[in-house]
C-alpha cells in the first residue's frame, strides 16, 4: 500500500465509515501480518484501551510519545 498523506486519510475518512475504512485498510494490506491482525481483532471487540496501549508502545518503540503525536495531528488538522 502507498502511504496515504493526512489529506488522502481525511478524504477517506470523510467519504465513510471511519472504522470501515480503517478495517478495510488492514484486511486488505496486513492480511499475513499478526500484529495488525491483532489490533484489527482488537477493534472488532470494541477494546480500545488495548488499542491506546498498542499505541502507546509504537510510538515509545519509535522514539516518541503518543500524546505528542496526537498533538501534532489535532494541531495539522486545524
Amino acid at each position: 500500500m502507498n502511504n496515504l498523506n493526512p489529506n488522502q486519510l481525511l478524504s477517506l475518512l470523510k467519504s465513510g465509515n471511519p472504522q470501515q475504512v480503517a478495517t478495510q485498510i488492514i484486511e486488505q494490506n496486513y492480511s499475513s501480518d499478526p500484529l495488525m491482525q491483532n489490533l484489527l481483532k482488537m477493534a472488532k471487540n470494541g477494546d480500545s484501551k488495548g488499542i491506546q496501549q498498542f499505541a502507546a508502545q509504537f510510538f515509545k518503540s519509535q522514539g516518541t510519545d503518543l500524546n505528542s503525536e496526537m498533538n501534532k495531528l489535532m494541531n495539522s488538522l486545524k
